[in-house]
């Protein structure tokens, strides 16, 4: 089944993300993008328009930056109103997620495999323990 992605995000972090897939997936091409907020322009046509090309036949992922802020209202209210079943809104949007859901080999997505791609795009927290003075000095002594 064939996908279309929009990735609606405050500011550049959509053309940001663009600019990322395409680099790491040279997949860029194909995640429509709405910066808004950039410029006082309404942006809702961009959110009606890929919904209306949107094809029975094909599904929608639209990407959003955080969960309750406006774009994601506003995503979700066009979503609602067009009456389409056969699209996805997945909020609080990362660069892992993104790419996990672009390059799915899942033939059909569904709310179980994104629920899934969700879980495993949350952030981690890395721990660093600085190194200890001492130990670093002779690492270094040792490798030289």
């Amino acid at each position: 089944m064939q996908r279309k992605y929009l990735m609606a995000s405050h500011g550049h972090l959509a053309s940001g993300m663009q600019s990322s897939i395409n680099i790491l997936a040279g997949k860029g091409g194909e995640l429509k993008v709405i910066d808004a907020y950039v410029t006082d322009e309404d942006y809702t046509p961009q959110i009606t328009a890929f919904l209306e090309d949107l094809q029975d036949d094909e599904q929608g992922v639209i990407f959003t930056d955080f969960y309750g802020g406006s774009v994601n209202q506003k995503v979700a209210a066009e979503v609602v109103k067009s009456g389409k079943t056969n699209v996805f809104v997945l909020a609080n949007a990362n660069l892992p997620l993104v790419l996990g859901v672009m390059l799915s080999p899942e033939e059909v997505l569904t709310a179980d495999n994104l629920a899934s791609m969700t879980a495993e795009a949350a952030p981690q927290l890395v721990q660093l323990a600085p190194a200890k003075q001492e130990t670093a000095e002779e690492e270094l002594d040792d490798f030289f």
